[in-house]
């Protein structure tokens, strides 16, 4: 079983593959401003939240459904960091309230996970100060038919969602294949104006400025 360390090591290495690296987005937008990651935990064992706060984040929050993992205190013990974690679901107001508004909001591997995805964002708008990234997997566009999305809670019916829909599983489940440009739909009816976008064939990180 690996230490905390190497995980966390290999956690940056695999978000360095990104295009542009997200370590790179997150200094570029954190650097003397307050930063909350929402979803930190799952997989990435709080990396990102980390890097706000190497990039110079003025206050840092982490925010997730599940408890800390081992690797997260692990980490954060190492550092003597300053990282608050709240645990919590972006959907529940008084959780939310419990993170309070940050200038930059951090939402990556989340919103395709969310049955309803426009909450998802009318959430996450309400604690955006300025400027929110939010990270995708995305599907590919319907030739003639933009702003659409795929609802894919059964096998088949989307290219990376293999498993069989079960209710219980809650957010593990997924539920979405969302389309570029449904997400810049969605971006505006939350209210935000999407800035920057970057894409790979199957994931888009969009950069949107609270309006």
């Amino acid at each position: 079983m690996l230490s905390p360390a190497p995980i966390i090591e290999l956690v940056r290495r695999r978000l360095a593959r990104a295009a542009p690296p997200r370590e790179d987005l997150v200094a570029r937008h954190a650097a003397g401003r307050s930063f909350a990651d929402i979803g930190c935990m799952w997989s990435v064992h709080g990396a990102l939240a980390f890097a706000a706060e190497e990039a110079g984040a003025t206050q840092v929050t982490g925010m997730d459904v599940m408890a800390p993992t081992p690797a997260f205190e692990a980490e954060h013990a190492r550092r003597g960091s300053t990282v608050r974690f709240v645990q919590g679901d972006v959907h529940d107001e008084a959780a939310l309230a419990q993170v309070g508004v940050h200038d930059v909001v951090w939402c990556s591997g989340v919103l395709y996970h969310a049955p309803h995805p426009l909450l998802t964002l009318e959430r996450l708008r309400s604690i955006t100060g300025s400027t929110l990234i939010l990270g995708t997997e995305a599907a590919g566009e319907a030739r003639g038919r933009p702003r659409t999305m795929i609802f894919a809670p059964e096998p088949g019916s989307h290219p990376a969602h293999t498993e069989p829909f079960a209710p219980e599983r809650g957010y593990v489940n997924w539920y979405w294949g969302i389309t570029p440009s449904a997400l810049r739909a969605m971006l505006a009816a939350s209210g935000f104006a999407v800035i920057e976008e970057h894409r790979t064939p199957f994931h888009v990180t969009a950069v949107a400025r609270a309006v």
